[in-house]
């Protein structure tokens, strides 16, 4: 049995999830060689004991509305395992395409994690964990809303796709009516325009409108065609990297927090 870490009580993390190593400031002077040295990080392997256990939340921007950038609330679960700080970020509320999902950590279960190899701020991030009497893999793509943070170190880390299943087709379905609603818009504004030269307004938006919406699926398509034929784009090789060190040999077991 791996021997629990004595550790001191962090603090409460703040209501906008911040502090004073994570501002603006500070990600201007980042290092180089810390940049480095994060954009190399690996997903590794760490098994052992929960102990510590601090939960709390933190509000974060997101994208993927339909009012464009807005905010969204994140769960942070930080414990030690085997004297390795580490950090658990899952969705608690208006996190684009991922909704709450209840993970039941306590002090003392035996976990499987899947870490980045380098830290930040003292704490490893986790990508996704499992534990041997729960059939459910845990894979945190929510941990993706993140960039846009003040904290910019998050950027450097290996990352994730940012929709997993049915997340992507869902986005796909929202784009869809936004376009619809945008077309019936402009063919009320329309109404009645006299074109006596050349492309009318109407044609012209909608033009611009069925470009942006194909170039879109394609890049939809194109990331499901190279999963599906085993090339995968760099985000996609990172998350084969946290099913390997997982060892999930059955994707329908994958649950996304």
């Amino acid at each position: 049995m791996a021997k629990r870490p004595t550790t001191r009580k962090r603090p409460r993390p703040s209501s906008i999830g911040t502090s004073a190593s994570t501002r603006p400031d500070a990600q201007e002077k980042l290092p180089d060689e810390v940049k480095d040295r994060l954009t190399h990080a690996e997903i590794v392997r760490l098994d052992g004991e929960v102990a510590g256990l601090e939960c709390g939340t933190m509000w974060v921007k997101t994208e993927g509305s339909q009012y464009g950038v807005t905010k969204g609330l994140l769960r942070s679960f930080r414990f030690h395992v085997n004297g390795t700080s580490v950090v658990l970020y899952s969705p608690e509320s208006a996190i684009p395409f991922y909704a709450k999902v209840g993970l039941s950590l306590a002090n003392g279960d035996n976990v499987c994690l899947a870490i980045a190899s380098e830290a930040l701020d003292g704490q490893h991030l986790v990508y996704g964990f499992r534990r041997p009497a729960d059939p459910r893999v845990f894979v945190a793509f929510a941990a993706g809303s993140l960039d846009f943070q003040p904290d910019r170190q998050m950027y450097y880390l290996p990352r994730l796709p940012r929709f997993w299943g049915k997340s992507r087709w869902r986005q796909a379905f929202r784009f869809g009516v936004a376009a619809v609603m945008a077309l019936c818009l402009f063919r009320y504004l329309a109404h009645g325009e006299r074109v006596e030269d050349g492309f009318s307004a109407y044609v012209v938006m909608n033009s611009i409108v069925g470009v942006a919406l194909a170039g879109y699926l394609l890049t939809i398509v194109y990331g499901s065609l190279r999963w599906r034929l085993n090339l995968p784009t760099q985000r996609q090789r990172n998350l084969l990297a946290v099913l390997h060190v997982l060892e999930v040999r059955d994707k329908s077991t994958i649950c996304a927090v």
